[in-house]
This record gives C-alpha cells, sequence and structure tokens, in this order.
C-alpha cells in the first residue's frame, strides 16, 4: 500500500490562533500573461481553473497581458477575447499590449510592462475596486502587481512557479529585480514546499512565503472512463505502448532528450507510439530532429488542444513522460495520476514531493539511455494500478487556502490602518509595504489509498 503523500486531515493554510476565521466574499485582482484567451484556451489552464474556483465565493477581475510580438504580424493586430467559460461566469478579462524589448535591458521588463498596461489597469482598479492584488509569475507580472496595488492601496500576493526563483534570480541585472518584487511582496505564494525554500534563500522573509499547492479539476481528471474506452475514443491501437508527453515546446522543456531515448527504445525492440500534445517555438526544430533520428512513424506532433480533450490522452497512455531541465511542481504529472497514469520524470524542482516509486520514476537531467531505461521499466500493470490510488487535491481547496491568506493580509492592512492610515500610493515603484500574517504553510492536501 502506497505511503501518504502528506499528513492526513492538514491541508492548505492553517493559521496559528486555534479557529480558522470565517471568509467573506473579496474582490480580487488577478495579473498574469499565462492565462487564457479564446483562441488559445490551453494557455495557462491552472491560472483559470484557480480564478473560477475562487470567483464561486469571490468576486475576480483579470489582466492578461499580451506581448506585442503575439498582438502584430504581417496580417495585421490580433484582437483577444475572453474564452466563453470566463464569459459565462461574468469574469471580466482584459488583455491589453505590453511592450518590451526582446533580449534587451532585461532588468527593466517590469518597467516596460506598467508603462505598457498601467492605464488599463487603473481603469480596472477605478471600476472593480479590489481588495486584493494577486499575479502569477514573479517577473515582469508580479512587478506590475506590486504596482497595481500600492495604486489602490491594498495589499499584493505573487504566485511563483519554477523558473521565476529557480533561473530568474541568477541573471545578472535582472535577477536583482526579480528579488526586489518577491522581498516586496505582502506574500509569496509557492506551489510545493522546494519552491518555498527557495524563495527564502532569496533572502525573503519566511513569514511572508506560503506553500499552497494547486489542484486539479476533479470533475475532468478521474480514471472511472477506462484506458480501452479512451483508446477507443482517440482511434488509437493496442499493439503499442502509447507515451505521452504534454506541455509548451520551448527549449527548456529538453524535449530533444526525450526524442534521444526515444531512439534507445526502438533499437530495444520496444514498440511504441511518442504522442507530443502541445505547440511553441521550438516545435518547428524539434520536428526536423525527429525526421533526421528517424522517427516519423513513432512521434505523432497533435499541436494543441482543448483542456478537456486532454484527459482522455493520459487515460488512454500507458506513461506520461517529462524531461525538463527545470521545473516547479507541474500539474501535468498531477493530472496523469489522477487519471490513473504513472509517469517518468526528470529529477528537478520539487516533482520529488510527489513521486511514490511504484507509480513513478525520476531520473537525471539530459540522460536519454537512463530515461528510456525508466519507461521500459514503468510499462508494467503494476504501475498502472499503483497510480489509480492517487486521490488529487482540488481546485476549491486551493482556491480556499488562497482567499484565507488574502483575506488575512486584508484585515492586517485594516489594523494597521487603524493606528497609521496608509495613503494611496502615486505611479511610481513598487510597493514595499510589509504586512505581518499569522498564516503558515502546510502539506499538500493529496493522500494515496
Amino acid at each position: 500500500m502506497p505511503r501518504p503523500l502528506s499528513p492526513a486531515g492538514n491541508s492548505g493554510i492553517v493559521t496559528v490562533s486555534t479557529q480558522q476565521p470565517r471568509l467573506s466574499p473579496m474582490r480580487i485582482l488577478f495579473i498574469s500573461t499565462t492565462f487564457p484567451d479564446a483562441a488559445a484556451p490551453a494557455r495557462g489552464t491552472y491560472n483559470s481553473a484557480l480564478v473560477r474556483a475562487l470567483q464561486r465565493e469571490h468576486e475576480v477581475a483579470v489582466v492578461s497581458p499580451r506581448f506585442f510580438t503575439e498582438v502584430y504580424s504581417r496580417r495585421g493586430r490580433k484582437t483577444f477575447s475572453a474564452p466563453a467559460e470566463m464569459q459565462r461566469l461574468n469574469i471580466p478579462v482584459d488583455y491589453p499590449t505590453s511592450w518590451y524589448t526582446p533580449r534587451l535591458l532585461q532588468a527593466r521588463y517590469g518597467d516596460q510592462m506598467w508603462w505598457s498596461v498601467r492605464d488599463c489597469v487603473q481603469r480596472r482598479l477605478e471600476a472593480f475596486r479590489p481588495d486584493a492584488v494577486l499575479s502569477y509569475w514573479a517577473h515582469p507580472d508580479g512587478d506590475v502587481g506590486l504596482r497595481a496595488a500600492a495604486l489602490a492601496g491594498v495589499p499584493s500576493a505573487v504566485i511563483v512557479g519554477g523558473t521565476d526563483v529557480l533561473i530568474l534570480p541568477k541573471l545578472p541585472h535582472r535577477g536583482e529585480r526579480v528579488r526586489q518584487v518577491l522581498q516586496k511582496s505582502d506574500a509569496v505564494i509557492t506551489v510545493s514546499e522546494g519552491l518555498r525554500k527557495a524563495t527564502c534563500e532569496l533572502q525573503v522573509p519566511e513569514g511572508r512565503v506560503h506553500t499552497i499547492y494547486q489542484g486539479v479539476e476533479e470533475h475532468l481528471f478521474e480514471s472511472t472512463r477506462t484506458r480501452h474506452a479512451a483508446r477507443k475514443q482517440l482511434g488509437l491501437s493496442d499493439e503499442f505502448a502509447h507515451l505521452l508527453w504534454v506541455g509548451r515546446i520551448v527549449d527548456i522543456k529538453a524535449l530533444p532528450v526525450l526524442l534521444t531515448a526515444a531512439t534507445r527504445l526502438r533499437d530495444r525492440g520496444v514498440k511504441f507510439k511518442l504522442h507530443l500534445i502541445g505547440d511553441g517555438p521550438a516545435r518547428a526544430g524539434l520536428k526536423l530532429q525527429a525526421s533526421r533520428l528517424g522517427l516519423d512513424s513513432q512521434v505523432y506532433f497533435h499541436g494543441a488542444i482543448g483542456h478537456d480533450q486532454v484527459p482522455d490522452w493520459y487515460r488512454a497512455a500507458d506513461l506520461t513522460m517529462l524531461c525538463s531541465d527545470s521545473e516547479g511542481l507541474p500539474n501535468v504529472l498531477r493530472e496523469s495520476l489522477a487519471c490513473g497514469t504513472p509517469f517518468v520524470s526528470t529529477n528537478v524542482g520539487s516533482i520529488h514531493e510527489i513521486a511514490q516509486p511504484e507509480a513513478s520514476l525520476l531520473t537525471p537531467p539530459r540522460d536519454p539511455d537512463a530515461f528510456a531505461t525508466a519507461i521500459e521499466s514503468m510499462l508494467t500493470p503494476e504501475a498502472k494500478q499503483a497510480a489509480a490510488t492517487y486521490r488529487p487535491r482540488g481546485w476549491a481547496d486551493c482556491a480556499r487556502d488562497t482567499a484565507r491568506l488574502l483575506q488575512s493580509l486584508r484585515d492586517a492592512r485594516a489594523e494597521q490602518a487603524k493606528t497609521a492610515p496608509l495613503p494611496r500610493r502615486p505611479l511610481q515603484t513598487p510597493a514595499d509595504y510589509e504586512t505581518a500574517t499569522s498564516v503558515k504553510t502546510a502539506s499538500a492536501g493529496e493522500v494515496w489509498t
């Protein structure tokens, strides 16, 4: 019987006091470039899920800047609209254009984004009057979140996802700006304990860093539908092992390593099909590499698909894989387990926090031989059975813990204002409010049965 992932009966955030404060409705402004639109529904689905879950008890508005490179092309100017689900829930989403200097002056990316979107942000602040600002990704998104919160005179929290605290702080010039955002935020939310530790090592006060594990959409990612039914729906043959990769095709995902591992499997006589779900700037080069390696009959590039189509791919697969050079705690692997499918991944970031030896294997980065061996060893009925015991944390849990943290920041700000009223800040530098809270982190709230 697999051991529990985390202490039973303890999930999300807990306070020092013996009683949890009752949550009251809040108005939350969410800011991030990583958010879907009608034409790109698979972009930042985890942020969309969090916003929808928050909307059940609170009011949420979204500002999601789009870089000018996405907006303008030879065909003209592209316009963006909110996904149908956001419109159905009456969640307003703004898509202002963000101008920046590609590869140059990276330390000024926060300034550049703020200069680009501040008029849009100010209009939304005046119309929405938020109680708190929540952003995703430390820089430049979190920088904009800080400035918006300062303008509104409300607390700011930033969610960090991985690379923004593992790699960006090491960059010359830009790294210092990333650290400033983290240090000046009222709260930093990490998606794993490993990222919490990495954030604290950047001289962010421990009392302001909180682990809130993400959730999965339990009505979508579940294992009651059989592998046979999923394969029939997708037209996949039982003659082969079906290997799955899901994500954005970018360099940090190290997909050339996966293709090299695929050649090792082919040479060992493993009958498989490798399915890549997603798109990105590295896709064209990766397709050329697959052809050069003679993998045209084994590797399939399916492109981006709707979020509601992904679960059947997990259920149909024998194994889900990630071979990234850097990750936080990717929801792809949680979703795979929730659908009853084991995984193989490189041992990076905080993936070890959800890895169980019965249903997963971790390998060193950039080692295609070890990766191929791990894949081959996990293609067993026992691994599939072990994955089926995973019970995921839902987005409602994540939203509840996030709202509780934001409420504690709002209440602390209100108490502080009673003795020393805080004036609204002008449009200039990021906010430097430092609010003490009594909120601590706890466990992932996920169990293995």
